[in-house]
C-alpha cells in the first residue's frame, strides 16, 4: 500500500515540473550563472545566436499575471545560462490554458479495517504563460 502511495507522490511531482525546450543554433559556450543573463527586447548591436528558447510558468506555483510572467522571465534565464548565453532576445509571449491534473489519495482504518482512496481530475480555467526567445552572446 505504501508503494502506490509512493508511486502517486512521484508522478504528481513529475506532473509540477515546468517544460522548457532548448535547441542550438550556435556554439554552445560555458554555463554562467543565470542573474548574469540580460533580457532584450530589442536586437542589441553584436551578438552571436546561441539556442531557441520556449519556456511555460506551468509548474511553477506562480499565480497571477505578473508572477506568472516573472516565472518565464526566470525560466528563460536559466535556460539560456546553460548555454552560455549572456542574454536572451525577447521574441514572444502568450497565455496558454493549463493543462494540468491533481491527484488526490487517502488512506482510512475502522476496526481492523484499511481503506485506500485515489482521486483524479482536471483544473480548468487557469492559464500559463509561455515565452519564447532566442538565447545570445552579447559581445563587449
Amino acid at each position: 500500500m505504501y508503494n502506490v502511495l509512493i508511486t502517486l507522490l512521484a508522478l504528481l511531482l513529475v506532473g509540477c515540473a515546468s517544460p522548457t525546450s532548448t535547441t542550438l543554433v550556435g556554439e554552445k559556450r560555458a554555463a554562467i550563472a543565470p542573474e548574469q543573463v540580460q533580457i532584450y527586447t530589442e536586437k542589441p548591436e553584436n551578438y552571436e545566436p546561441i539556442a531557441l528558447l520556449s519556456v511555460t510558468s506551468d509548474g511553477s506555483w506562480s499565480f497571477g499575471e505578473q508572477a506568472k510572467m516573472d516565472a518565464v522571465i526566470r525560466l528563460l534565464k536559466q535556460e539560456a545560462a546553460k548555454v552560455g548565453a549572456n542574454g536572451v532576445l525577447l521574441q514572444a509571449t502568450a497565455d496558454q490554458r493549463d493543462n494540468s491534473i491533481y491527484v488526490g489519495t487517502g488512506v482510512g482504518r475502522y476496526s481492523g479495517n484499511v481503506g485506500l482512496s485515489v482521486q483524479l481530475g482536471r483544473v480548468f480555467g487557469l492559464t500559463d504563460k509561455t515565452a519564447e526567445g532566442l538565447a545570445i552572446y552579447v559581445k563587449p
